[in-house]
């Protein structure tokens, strides 16, 4: 892919320090990325064949281990929750807590991390041997490996979501019927628009930096080493997506 020198970068940018340049660059191949990506011209048959065995890969082929992952953990959590809550005289906040904090927060983000520990090295390892093949080819594969992981972001945290809230009512009101209604209406008010505008964003957020930081990571100048490369790329995206959450949740104070 075409790169500008370190040089080039110091006399385009004057103003910025050296040690910037690197971020600066990251930044700006993950930007052209991103617009490769969402241009439709890019998705001829041989790119959505790309993309669809990437999402295959990052979210089809994993979800029934990951969805018994987020049944288990989520009764886990419930259960507990539950029995806190009851022992203080506050059981009928436990549903709604469990909710806010698990359906919410919890599972969006262990999405994300999980996509990012399952796809990343091997995005890395595809894209470093596609780097010297000019900018076309090894465009089209980077936006073929952006649409399938940030799709796969989105599909694992909502049946994940869903499977984390079907399993939060047996294990507090069991197999009954009398606490649907009641249960109905907790999942009603915590879902309002705002927050269900506030959570797909944050999903999506969380799906363009587990797609985009393998690209920036591989097209930085120099870096070679595959060791070095997943080093940088996940130490990138926990920054990132830690500065996602952190955003998240600021902006729900407002």
């Amino acid at each position: 892919m075409n790169r500008i020198p370190l040089r080039r970068e110091a006399v385009l940018l004057p103003r910025l320090p050296r040690r910037l340049l690197p971020a600066w660059r990251a930044l700006r191949h993950g930007a052209l990325i991103l617009a490769v990506a969402l241009s439709p011209a890019t998705y001829d048959r041989a790119t959505r064949r790309a993309a669809a065995q990437a999402l295959c890969a990052a979210a089809w082929q994993p979800l029934p281990g990951y969805v018994l992952a987020c049944v288990l953990i989520g009764a886990v959590a419930t259960r507990i929750v539950a029995i806190t809550a009851a022992s203080y005289g506050l059981s009928h906040l436990a549903l709604e807590a469990v909710v806010r904090v698990f359906a919410v927060e919890l599972v969006p983000l262990a999405a994300a991390l999980f996509v990012a520990l399952r796809v990343a090295p091997e995005a890395v390892l595809r894209l470093a041997r596609l780097d010297g093949q000019g900018g076309g080819p090894a465009l089209r594969q980077a936006a073929a490996l952006v649409a399938g992981n940030a799709l796969a972001v989105w599909v694992l945290a909502i049946v994940g979501g869903v499977a984390a809230l079907v399993v939060a009512y047996p294990v507090v009101h069991g197999f009954s019927l009398w606490g649907l209604a009641a249960y109905a209406r907790v999942i009603g008010q915590v879902f309002d628009p705002v927050l269900a505008l506030g959570l797909g964003l944050k999903i999506l957020f969380f799906g363009l930096a587990v797609a985009v930081a393998p690209t920036a990571a591989v097209l930085e100048t120099g870096q070679r080493d595959a060791g070095s490369l997943q080093m940088r790329l996940m130490a990138r995206l926990l920054l990132l997506l830690v500065l996602v959450e952190g955003a998240s949740l600021a902006l729900k104070r407002f």
